[in-house]
């Protein structure tokens, strides 16, 4: 099993007074945040670099924050053979209409009261705690 480490990004934006969270409809049929590959392009590349670069790629915007959530799981990906590390970030993007650049997949805003149940896997919910205590 090859072993990788990915960014989650839970990105948000503030519209008009409320918090709205970006949530990928996958074409599988999965609700999930944002998520990408650390180092595959750029040598020593840093987790929070990573989760910026990954941004402007699948959104095309710069973020006006990256916040290290400090919250890592381990998962299985064995349809990949991959054993994933994945480190959960909080991203503040400008309020704009953005979509995602790759491919046809769909997406919706959601609050962050709605953010855990929109969400498909249990390891993107798990860091719905940490993002309360901060944007709280």
């Amino acid at each position: 099993m090859r072993e990788v480490t990915k960014v989650l990004m839970f990105v948000f934006r503030r519209n008009n007074g409320s918090i709205e969270f970006f949530v990928q409809h996958n074409h599988e049929g999965f609700n999930n945040v944002l998520s990408g590959h650390v180092g595959d392009n750029v040598a020593d590349e840093t987790l929070e670099q990573a989760a910026a670069r990954e941004v402007v790629e699948e959104l095309g915007v710069e973020p006006l924050s990256v916040i290290n959530l400090e919250h890592k799981e381990v998962v299985e990906l064995k349809r990949w053979d991959k054993l994933s590390t994945e480190w959960a970030f909080l991203i503040e993007i400008p309020n704009l209409d953005v979509r995602y650049l790759e491919g046809n997949e769909q997406h919706g805003w959601y609050t962050l009261d709605q953010l855990e149940d929109a969400l498909t896997f249990p390891n993107h919910k798990r860091a719905v705690p940490k993002i309360r205590k901060i944007l709280a």
